[in-house]
C-alpha cells in the first residue's frame, strides 16, 4: 500500500512539473508574440508617420499602426514645420529601450529613442522662404542702398548701377538656412489591442537626446 502511494506521489509530481513546464511554454510563447507584433506596430508605424509628416501626405493610411483617436490629436500632422523645405532624403533610427507585456493585457508602453541626427538631412528649400531668408539676413547698409533715390541724370545713371549691384550683392548673400527640425528624443510609446491587433494610441516626450551626427565626406 505504502509503495502505491508513493508511486502515485512521484507520478502526480512529475505530471505537475510538465504542466508547469508546458504552461511556461506556451505563457512565452504568447508573450513573445505580441512582443514581436508591437515592435513591427512601433518601427513601421513611427518611421511612416515620420515620412507622412516630413513629405506632407495625408496620414490617414497609418490607420494600421495607430489608433483614430491619436490619428486626430496627434499635432505632428497639424504642423508646418516643413512646408518650407523639400525633403529628398534623411537618416531615421530607432532604439527600443523598454517593452514588456503579459498575454492578459490590452494596453502596453514602450520607451523608445527616436532621432533623425541633423548632419542626415538633404534638402532644398522653397522660393518663399529663399526670398524671406534674404529679406530678413540682407546687410542693413545694402537695403539702404537699395531703397536709395539718385538725383537728376546722373543720379538716375548711378541708380541704376546701384540697382545692378545691389541684385548682385543680394544674389550673392551666403544665406543662414535653418535644418528641418524633428523632436529627437526618448518618447514613451502607448499601446491598445483593438479587435486583436496592437496599435499606437499615444506618444508622450519625456527628454532630448542628442544623436551622434554622421561623418561627413
Amino acid at each position: 500500500m505504502n509503495t502505491a502511494l508513493k508511486l502515485i506521489t512521484f507520478l502526480a509530481r512529475k505530471l505537475v512539473g510538465i504542466a508547469v513546464i508546458i504552461l511556461l511554454i506556451v505563457l512565452a510563447t504568447f508573450i513573445a508574440y505580441d512582443m514581436a507584433n508591437i515592435y513591427v506596430v512601433v518601427n513601421d508605424g513611427l518611421s511612416q508617420r515620420a515620412e507622412i509628416a516630413i513629405q506632407g501626405e495625408d496620414p490617414a493610411s497609418l490607420h494600421r499602426f495607430f489608433t483614430l483617436k491619436h490619428l486626430n490629436s496627434d499635432s505632428i500632422f497639424h504642423s508646418d514645420q516643413f512646408r518650407d523645405y523639400n525633403i529628398q532624403d534623411y537618416n531615421y533610427e530607432l532604439k527600443v529601450k523598454k517593452l514588456w507585456v503579459w498575454p492578459w493585457e490590452s494596453e502596453t508602453e514602450m520607451i523608445v529613442e527616436e532621432s533623425i541626427p541633423e548632419s542626415s538631412w538633404k534638402f532644398s528649400i522653397t522660393e518663399e522662404f529663399r526670398e524671406r531668408l534674404i529679406a530678413a539676413q540682407m546687410p542693413k547698409q545694402q537695403e539702404e542702398e537699395g531703397d536709395s533715390e539718385g538725383e537728376g541724370a546722373e543720379g538716375a545713371a548711378e541708380e541704376g548701377s546701384e540697382g545692378e549691384d545691389t541684385e548682385q550683392e543680394t544674389q550673392e548673400i551666403e544665406l543662414d538656412i535653418p535644418t528641418p527640425y524633428w523632436q529627437n528624443g526618448e518618447k514613451v510609446i502607448e499601446l491598445r489591442k483593438e479587435e486583436g491587433q496592437w496599435k499606437i494610441d499615444g506618444i508622450v516626450f519625456v527628454k532630448t537626446i542628442e544623436p551622434e551626427q554622421e561623418a561627413s565626406d
